[in-house]
């Protein structure tokens, strides 16, 4: 669940991707040593995805999925829509308001203290994302509203330390997670990477476990440099809500499953305006909250990336 070293590239890639389901879990890399390697191995015993990197970070990206896994998840995706269209539960189609319930887990001596100040600016930059306002005209308004309902500070340093190992993740979780799958829960710690997301396919399968984790230097104002703007908390809260990394499925047309973002062969590192990375049509989606580019590229949800949101709200979270 790591997206990885300098600043977001990826390194090598996790290998031996299984899908139970439709939860797409990914096993262990053949070079990954150590606590990554055990990382690896619990995340596909207990049904983690999605996460992101920052610079000197040494994880791994474990939301890469196989084009098989893809269309696995999107028939199970289809599926579930056109139930609820035929039982008259559309809840989503409009956005909705989301309870945010965020936990501020702090390690020996109050280290990672998340301010008031700071979580309600974090969540003003949150609402910014999803309702386009950083690129009037071109990004999508959601319509999604994301209301703080709680925050809840926890001191506890082998959580605050430790939360990149599934076992430890799993017992601070379990501990501490508030409300159903319409609820989402944010943990700030001190990780290897910038954040991990569940994906909202895997909540009936282990509801515990869902929500956000973030690493407290990278909210508003912190101190991960070229991610200090609170956008990670936009990114694992975009695969929150069931979206791919854009680069995912790499050159090919259906790629992130999403029409209208551009196919990109490899991640984004920095903002490189024009970068086109594959000859399919249109440039690489730089600006897009599902890059890895730096929080000061991101402006953007597209129109598409909506529409596949508002289905894994139905699907998965409305009223559950």
């Amino acid at each position: 669940m790591f997206d990885n070293p300098k600043g977001r590239t990826r390194s090598a890639l996790l290998t031996g991707a299984l899908a139970v389901g439709a939860l797409i879990v990914l096993g262990p890399s053949a070079d990954a040593g150590g606590a990554v390697a055990q990382r690896s191995a619990d995340c596909v015993a207990e049904g983690f995805s999605a996460a992101r990197g920052k610079p000197g970070s040494t994880g791994q990206d474990r939301n890469e999925i196989s084009q098989a896994e893809a269309e696995r998840i999107n028939r199970d995706l289809r599926e579930k829509v056109a139930a609820a269209k035929a039982s008259g539960d559309l809840t989503a189609a409009a956005g909705g308001t989301i309870p945010v319930v965020f936990h501020v887990v702090t390690g020996t001596g109050g280290v990672g203290n998340v301010s008031d100040a700071t979580i309600a600016e974090q969540i003003k930059v949150l609402n910014a994302g999803f309702a386009g306002a950083e690129a009037p005209g071109v990004a999508a308004n959601t319509g999604f509203t994301f209301v703080l309902q709680q925050t809840k500070r926890w001191s506890n340093n082998t959580w605050f330390t430790g939360a990149d190992r599934a076992r430890v993740e799993k017992q601070m979780k379990s501990a501490t997670r508030v409300g159903g799958a319409s609820t989402l829960n944010v943990w700030s710690v001190d990780i290897d990477g910038l954040g991990y997301a569940t994906f909202p396919s895997s909540y009936s399968r282990s509801p515990e476990l869902d929500g956000v984790v973030i690493d407290w230097t990278s909210v508003p104002g912190g101190s991960a440099t070229n991610f200090d703007l609170g956008k990670t908390l936009t990114h694992e809260t975009g695969h929150w809500m069931g979206l791919w990394h854009t680069f995912q499925g790499g050159c090919t047309a259906t790629n992130d499953e999403v029409a209208d973002t551009p196919a990109q062969s490899s991640s984004t590192s920095g903002c490189p305006e024009g970068r086109d990375s594959c000859s399919l049509p249109g440039l690489d989606p730089i600006h897009n909250y599902m890059d890895y580019s730096y929080d000061s590229c991101y402006n953007q949800f597209t129109p598409g990336q909506n529409a596949r949101m508002q289905d894994a709200w139905t699907a998965y979270r409305a009223g559950k």
